[in-house]
């Protein structure tokens, strides 16, 4: 790579960045329908051509912020669920998806905020395949219909518990977070005797 190219490659990353902040600002102001590109580009301080030599729209945009969280989140699961057996790697699990999340907080903000259903589906859907391909491994006695419905119940309940973890202004640490819905997936009720 000369010179010329590197100096291309980080302004297409300085650019890149520039639009991601601006609309996740926008995004926190406002529901996804509402951005349009002109605003888009006055807040990120480039040219509308210099947005479509990167996106189709913002929800291009949109989608690919997500995937590349949701493609991190996949395989940072699959590497935590392969590293031990079932009742130890919940925490260890807890620990992994929650720190990813909170490190991507404004990603995640968008993945789970209220007008995108959509895109909590697909969080939930990529973890469920993860998950049962998994549980499928250490519980043979189990049948796929109630493992199916552990998921839905332990993934409702985490997803409903970050959110509102992210709308605290003050919060205690991830790792402290993570051991307490490790804790609530393992104990269930007991975890409150």
């Amino acid at each position: 790579m000369n010179i010329e190219d590197s100096h291309k490659d980080l302004r297409v990353r300085l650019t890149h960045q520039m639009l991601i902040e601006a609309f996740l600002q926008l995004r926190r102001e406002k529901p996804l329908r509402k951005i349009t590109v002109r605003e888009l580009c006055e807040r990120a301080g480039v040219g509308r051509g210099t947005f479509y030599a990167h996106f189709l729209d913002v929800y291009d945009l949109n989608e690919k912020l997500e995937t590349h969280l949701l493609n991190e989140f996949t395989q940072m699961l699959k590497e935590t669920l392969e590293q031990s057996d079932a009742t130890a790697s919940v925490r260890r699990v807890c620990r992994t998806v929650f720190a990813l999340l909170e490190k991507n907080e404004q990603v995640c903000r968008l993945l789970l905020s209220a007008d995108n259903a959509e895109g909590v589906a697909r969080f939930v859907e990529m973890g469920r395949q993860l998950c049962m391909e998994y549980y499928a491994r250490y519980f043979t006695n189990t049948s796929q219909e109630k493992v199916a419905q552990y998921y839905r119940f332990v993934s409702s309940g985490c997803i409903a518990c970050l959110q509102a973890r992210l709308a605290q202004e003050s919060r205690p640490p991830v790792e402290q977070f993570a051991d307490e819905m490790s804790e609530i997936i393992l104990k269930g009720t007991r975890c409150l005797l």
